[in-house]
Parts: structure tokens; sequence; C-alpha cells
């Protein structure tokens, strides 16, 4: 059984699903909850666009090797997620269960975060050059079996809930996690402003707290019970897989639109890690403010989440990305305009880049896993992850750009790239307009 809403009230509906029974909906989406709420959290620890910036920055001033670290790992997505991802799809198009494969994903993923800890603690100090090489291969591998992860967790949840409530359920993730978050960013600005947590003691500490904290997070997503559905038969060839994943490219003009709009919205990874270090750079802003900043980021996303989530729900996921595009082409500007004198507009623009990511997560994420009809979903998932592959490169480019030009010509190119998104956005078509609820 599965579950579709109608005036706000669950109904049964049949299909194919398998093992989806009331008491499995409700544990899985308790056991989604706490995984966001912990993941997010974790996260913050260790985020690539204020913490890691700066953690970069006590070993190298170069700002491409600052935005190589937002390439690797960003909040936008990482290069190593960008890899696996038709190769893991290819394979399980024809596996009926999908959680052995996300299972040990996550638990390298985790131990990533331990083993950086570990390593900064004890080299960091000494060994500049090795811990930049350390930091970019942990991560490098957190990404890589995070793009192994994307594929069985996105189909997990597309067959676990109906679409009328995914939009409450990611923006609830968020939500929870967003407030999670909230209190380690605070954390993070105690450690970080507190003389005796010296260097690099108070790093390794902020990188275990997000060991601590993913590893909870992934106990609660390794739990979830996976329904079945009917899956391909035969596994392709890794050719016929790439010509079926192609075909679906030409033939299916919303999703290749979507595409597009993905690409020039994630433009905004060009600036996204260095606005920490503009505001250190030109604001001279102390060390502390790096948590303030992180807590604003986290306040805009929970703040935004319920908005997100209903206009998900009872608007379309077409307006949601609509929406989180706009706010991705005002950050920039903000950024722009800003002098010395007007710190607090800084915080302010932290608060939007917390609502335009929750936004585009949520508008994106819900938006695909309505366009993929069910035995394609793997295919339709891992080609949005590859065909984006641009947007990992992005921070990079930024990163050069601001080496050799200028931070203000970067933020002016981001901002005009993700206004042409903006406008592109008009032509997607919401795939699942008669099945929005009224009430």
């Amino acid at each position: 059984m599965i579950f579709i809403i109608k005036n706000g009230n669950f109904k049964k509906k049949k299909s194919e699903t398998i093992s989806n029974t009331d008491s499995d909906l409700r544990w899985n989406f308790k056991m989604g909850l706490l995984h966001g709420i912990f993941f997010y959290g974790g996260q913050a620890f260790g985020n690539p666009d204020t913490v890691l910036p700066v953690f970069l920055n006590n070993f190298t001033g170069s700002k491409t090797i600052i935005g190589l670290s937002s390439t690797v790992i960003g909040s936008l997505g990482g290069i190593g997620n960008v890899v696996p991802q038709l190769f893991v799809a290819n394979k399980l198009e024809s596996k009926p269960y999908k959680r052995p494969l996300l299972r040990f994903a996550i638990t390298l993923r985790a131990l990533c975060w331990a083993f950086l800890s570990l390593t900064t603690f004890l080299f960091a100090e000494h060994y500049p050059h090795l811990i930049i090489f350390l930091l970019l291969f942990f991560l490098l591998i957190f990404t890589f079996m995070g793009g192994v992860a994307v594929v069985p967790f996105y189909d997990i949840w597309a067959k676990s809930l109906p679409s009328g409530i995914r939009g409450r359920f990611f923006g609830h993730r968020q939500l929870w996690g967003g407030i999670t978050a909230i209190g380690s960013g605070y954390i993070t600005k105690i450690i970080l402003g507190n003389d005796r947590i010296t260097f690099p003691d108070n790093y390794a500490l902020l990188f275990l707290f997000a060991f601590i904290m993913i590893g909870i997070s992934y106990l609660a997503l390794g739990s979830v019970r996976e329904p079945v559905q009917e899956v391909h038969k035969d596994t392709l060839t890794f050719k016929e897989f790439l010509r079926k994943a192609f075909n679906i490219l030409k033939k299916d003009k919303n999703y290749g639109i979507f595409l597009y709009v993905q690409i020039l919205g994630g433009v905004s990874a060009l600036a996204l890690p260095f606005y920490v270090l503009y505001a250190r750079d030109f604001l001279e802003i102390k060390l502390d403010m790096v948590g303030i900043f992180l807590m604003a980021r986290m306040v805009g996303g929970v703040i935004s989440n319920i908005i997100w989530a209903y206009i998900s729900d009872f608007a379309g996921n077409k307006k949601v990305i609509q929406i989180s595009t706009f706010l991705g082409f005002i950050i920039p500007l903000i950024a722009f305009f800003t002098n010395k004198d007007q710190p607090v507009l800084f915080i302010i623009l932290f608060v939007i880049i917390g609502f335009f990511i929750a936004g585009r997560t949520i508008g994106k994420n819900n938006f695909l896993l309505d366009i993929a009809t069910p035995k394609d979903r793997p295919t339709y998932i891992s080609l949005s992850g590859t065909l984006t592959f641009p947007v990992m490169f992005f921070p990079l480019l930024g990163g050069i750009l601001i080496q050799h030009i200028s931070y203000k010509a970067v933020f002016l190119i981001t901002s005009l790239a993700v206004f042409g998104g903006f406008l592109l956005s008009f032509w997607l078509k919401e795939p699942r307009k008669k099945e929005i609820p009224k009430g």
C-alpha cells in the first residue's frame, strides 16, 4: 500500500509497492527526521562555506586551493559525487533492495570525519602541506561515497513516501536539522573564540563533533525499512544504459530544462565559499564571527524550511525552484554593495544563503522525484547528478578569478548567471500539477 494526500488527510491507494504499511511509513518518517536532525547539525561543524575556508586559510592564502576544497565538498555538491552515480544507477535498476549499498557508503562517509579529526590533531601544527592533502583526500572520499549513496537514498524515499508529503518531509528534516545546526554554530563560535583551545585543537574538536553527529544520523538512516517496487528484470550493459539514459534526456524536454536551470542556478557556487573570506579580508571581522555567520545561515534555513515545504506540497516544486533561484541572484548583489561600515548586511546575506540552499535542495530533489518514472528513477537521479557536474567546478573557478581579478567581479558574474537560471525556470512544467492538494 502507499498513501496519497487529499484535503490534508492520508488515503490508501493500491500500487506496486510492497510492505509500505502504516507502521512502516511512520517509522521511516521518524528515522528520516532523526537522520536530518543529526546530519545537518553534524555537517555544520565542517561547513564548506564558513568553517573549512577559514581552516584552510591557516595554511595557505591561495584562493585557488580554497576554491578547490569547495569543489571537493560544497554546499551545492562535490566533484566526488558525480563520478559513481551512473555506474551505481546501472547496477541498482534491477535490484529490488538498495539499502545494503546505502549502509556501506554512509559508514565510510562517517569515518572520513573521524580520520580528519585525528589527522588534524596530530599533524596540522607541524605539517601544513600534509594536512591540506589529507583534508582534500578525506573530503573526496566523503563526497565519492555520497555519490554512491545518493541513488539508493532518493530511490528509497521515493518508494517510502507519497509525493504529496515529500515537501513537508524534507522541509521538516531541514527545519529541525537547521535548529540543531544553529546550536552547532553557537558551539563553533565558542570553540573558535576560546583562547584556551588553540589551533589546531579547536578544528580537530569541531571535526570530532561532526563525526559523532553524522555517525548518529547514519544509524537512523540505516534502519529505514525499504519497500519494494517493480524493477527492470535484467541489468543492462553500461553502454546500453548510457544509450537509454540519453534517450530519456532527448525525449523528456522538461527534464532537460530542469537540468539547465540547475546549472545556471548552481553558478552561485562560484562565490559561496568566499563570502566569509571577503568579510574577513575587507570588512575586518573577528574569527568568532564565523560562528555568527554560520548561525545566521542556519537560522535562514530553519525559518524558510516550513515555507518551502508547504509551497512544495501545495503550490508545486516549480515555484520553489523559481523563488529560491531568485534569492540566489540577490545574494552576490548584497555582497557587491556592502561597505566596511555595514557588516550587519553580511549577517543578512548569510540568512538569505540559508533560505536559498534550503529552497534549492527541496525544490530540486522533489521536482526530480516527481518527474521520474519508478522503474527509471535511478537513471533520472544519476543523470541529474552527472550532467550538472559543472556546478562542482564553479568554486575552483571562483577562486582562480578572485586570485587574478577581484571578489567583486566574481559577485557580479555570479549574479548575472543565476538571473539567467531564474528566467529559464519559467519554461518548466510542474510535473504533478493535477495532484497538488487544494486544502
